[in-house]
């Protein structure tokens, strides 16, 4: 590692992890070793985050210094830029758009063929992104259990590859949802030339604005890291009200840790600041706790691909730095690909450690069953307790008593 301006200890010193973003973008400093020289000073402080937690937890207990201070001034501005940004309906557009709505040129340097911007499934090390991100995507219409005749609603449907991937696998109906004007345009071209007009339609609106329609399943692949804590009962409960009874909710998500998640949800970071406005990565627990609160959704199969993520962003680096000047000739400048190569390298890091997870997750809809007994013979009291024996029971209970004649 090279220190090219002592800025690099001021920032790092008063402004911590984002502080060492800044010091990157601006060149402050540099590595030797250009592919790997970033990843791992981010596995090393991974790794002494608990050394980190002692520190803070001194200042706590009073033992604070002006650079403490000063820190904490300089960490509140970021807080009041991460409040502003709200998922209200209005925002979260503005939100998507500023990194979705980038280019689509862009985008095509580094993602595969397919333009899929999560995270790939590999079988082999040395197997091609194109096939690994074909492999998840048949993995999330299998699970999602898609039939030809099924109605598929995706909510956050990208570049529109898993629309033409499900119809053609399956020859179902489908209609995809996205916030970004550039993916809709782009994934609108991409169905008419594979020909599918027919099967597939796409909406440029927010997910608490889809017309009412029941589908048989809903698929959701890396969009409720953009929903937000405070609003991810409200998206379960539109889930619900869009899917038939039968249905099948299926999800694709980055997931904070559960043991961490009340403390980074309040803090601001380099992906919230820099990349991603307005999100917020879910536990699990989080998740399943607005399904509990808000629907019927009922777990039934979870499965953490989080590992697979890292091979998938190192994939996306190694297009990203090699296509450089490309992104260069789109008008982009030497800061943005700084910006850009911490953000696919930090990101990487997160998996390679296992700090963060990915999910796919399967709900279906609990269906209560109301069941009907009548009783003869029986006092008010006595229909009292039996009325509350029952009632603690999951299904929901008619309990009608009928008078000796």
């Amino acid at each position: 590692m090279r220190v090219h301006d002592p800025l690099f200890y001021w920032k790092v010193a008063t402004e911590g992890n984002l502080g060492l973003a800044e010091a990157y973008i601006n060149g402050c400093f540099s590595f030797l070793d250009k592919r790997e020289g970033l990843l791992n000073l981010f596995l090393i402080l991974i790794l002494n985050r608990d050394v980190r937690r002692s520190c803070r937890s001194a200042r706590k207990g009073g033992r604070w210094t002006p650079l403490h201070v000063i820190a904490r001034l300089a960490h509140a501005k970021y807080i009041l830029r991460e409040v502003s940004r709200k998922n209200t309906v209005t925002q979260t557009r503005r939100n998507i758009s500023q990194h979705y709505d980038l280019s689509n040129d862009f985008f095509s340097l580094f993602l595969d063929k397919s333009m899929t911007y999560s995270c790939a499934v590999f079988k082999m090390e040395n197997e091609s992104l194109e096939v690994a991100q074909q492999r998840k995507l048949s993995l999330l219409i299998d699970k999602a259990k898609v039939k030809r005749g099924h109605h598929v609603l995706d909510i956050g449907s990208g570049w529109g590859s898993l629309a033409i991937q499900a119809v053609k696998q399956t020859g179902c109906k489908y209609t995809g949802v996205t916030l970004s004007a550039e993916q809709h345009k782009y994934a609108e071209r991409k169905v008419r030339e594979a020909g599918l007009e027919d099967n597939i339609s796409f909406m440029l609106c927010d997910y608490r604005q889809i017309p009412p329609c029941k589908y048989d399943a809903i698929i959701s692949c890396g969009m409720i890291e953009h929903v937000g804590h405070e609003y991810m009962d409200e998206f379960f409960a539109c889930c619900e009200s869009y899917l038939a009874e039968d249905g099948i909710l299926v999800l694709q998500f980055i997931s904070a840790p559960d043991e961490r998640y009340e403390q980074y949800r309040r803090r601001t970071d380099f992906i919230k600041e820099y990349i991603f406005p307005g999100g917020c990565l879910p536990s699990l627990g989080r998740v399943v706790s607005a399904m509990t609160t808000s629907s019927r959704f009922c777990i039934e199969h979870v499965e953490n691909i989080g590992p697979h993520y890292y091979t998938t962003l190192m994939h996306w680096r190694d297009n990203f730095m090699t296509n450089k000047d490309q992104v260069l000739a789109l008008g982009f400048d030497e800061k943005f690909m700084r910006i850009w190569e911490f953000y696919l390298i930090y990101s990487a890091a997160g998996f390679k450690s296992r700090a963060v997870g990915d999910y796919q997750v399967r709900t279906y809809t609990y269906v209560c069953i109301l069941t009907v007994y009548t009783f003869t013979n029986v006092t008010s009291r006595q229909m009292e307790v039996i009325y509350s024996l029952w009632s603690s029971k999951d299904d929901i209970v008619e309990i009608s008593r009928v008078s000796k004649m």
